[in-house]
């Protein structure tokens, strides 16, 4: 019998098509039980593994809390070649520095669901809701398992979003600009001549072009590094393996790195593309993300729909929007 699961994509469409047009899509059964059990069963819940919000979670993405409407980051330059011949009386001034801003406008996002604790009452002993009938309640190993899940489950949609986030795109990734569209459309990112689809074959090529455009001002700092996407990284590591003779950094493929510089990969990220920046868990960091509690995206309300009702809420609440500091010093490669 094939097992029928409602997926957090899905219900974000749902969603989303509840807040454009009005209508309920939402008001069904959202567990679904398929169980042949009938006699012993093991007290533990098994959940499949799922990459959260990877870019966080690596330490590439510095976090900033308490952002309730936007965030601004100021932006300070100077320009090159200042110095100037030593006078008594200066009069010229050299205009110098440059005040700009990036800001980040965070996003209200939620996940909702609904169940009903009922549905486990002939199956999986260890795990059946307890009380009296008028006020079932669901199993504790039951709720830690919802919650485990719905974490996540928004955790792994966020780590897409804050790299392939476009309003205009598909719903599951539109409710704000992620880095990739918003360092594509900026003229002061440097980005490599397209060479297409990254591929076994050109793999090492397309990351030497990368690694070649890296402004000398980041060349020496450690905590500049390569992102990518986890197959394309599995394809540099499957170049990296057939090669006869493995140069200097070729060699540390096993360690994550390329020409001695880290290599973080994402399965959010996507394919095909390359970027290379500062990306630290600190504020020096060149990818920021803007959130209202940092805790949000790991809290999970579960509690009785409405007094009479025998169905329970699953809920969190959320604000997230991302944004980067300095154009310039960052290499982005896309495929065309």
């Amino acid at each position: 019998m094939k097992k029928n699961i409602i997926s957090l994509s899905f219900i974000a469409m749902l969603l989303e098509q509840e807040r454009k047009t009005g209508a309920k899509f939402l008001n069904m059964p959202s567990v679904n039980v398929t169980s042949g059990y009938n006699g012993e069963v093991a007290d533990v819940i098994m959940i499949a593994l799922k990459n959260g919000n990877e870019a966080v979670e690596k330490g590439s993405v510095y976090v900033e809390p308490d952002v309730k409407e936007r965030l601004y980051i100021p932006i300070m330059t100077t320009l090159d070649d200042v110095i100037a011949a030593a006078i008594p009386d200066p009069i010229t001034a050299a205009n110098a520095f440059t005040w700009t801003e990036k800001q980040i406008v965070p996003v209200s996002m939620m996940f909702f669901d609904k169940v009903n604790p009922r549905n486990f009452e002939s199956v999986w002993r260890p795990f059946q809701p307890n009380g009296p009938l008028v006020d079932r309640v669901d199993n504790p190993k039951i709720q830690a398992a919802l919650i485990a899940e719905a974490t996540k489950s928004v955790g792994k949609q966020l780590g897409k979003l804050i790299w392939q986030g476009d309003t205009a795109g598909a719903t599951a990734i539109s409710w704000f600009d992620g880095y990739i569209k918003l360092m594509l459309a900026d003229a002061t990112t440097i980005k490599p001549t397209p060479a297409g689809v990254i591929t076994a074959a050109n793999v090492i090529a397309v990351l030497n072009a990368v690694d070649a455009a890296i402004p000398s001002e980041i060349w020496d700092d450690p905590t500049v590094v390569f992102h990518m996407n986890t197959q394309d990284y599995r394809l540099y590591l499957q170049a990296a393996r057939s090669l006869d003779f493995k140069g200097p950094g070729i060699g540390d493929a096993g360690e994550e790195r390329f020409a001695g510089r880290q290599i973080r990969y994402y399965s959010g990220f996507p394919k095909d593309h390359v970027v290379v920046c500062k990306a630290t868990a600190g504020k020096d960091s060149n990818l920021w993300a803007g959130v209202d509690v940092v805790a949000d995206t790991e809290t999970v309300k579960i509690e009785r729909y409405r007094p009479e009702s025998e169905l329970f809420i699953i809920k969190m609440l959320f604000k997230y929007g991302v944004n980067y500091a300095i154009g310039s010093q960052i290499v982005i490669y896309k495929p065309a």
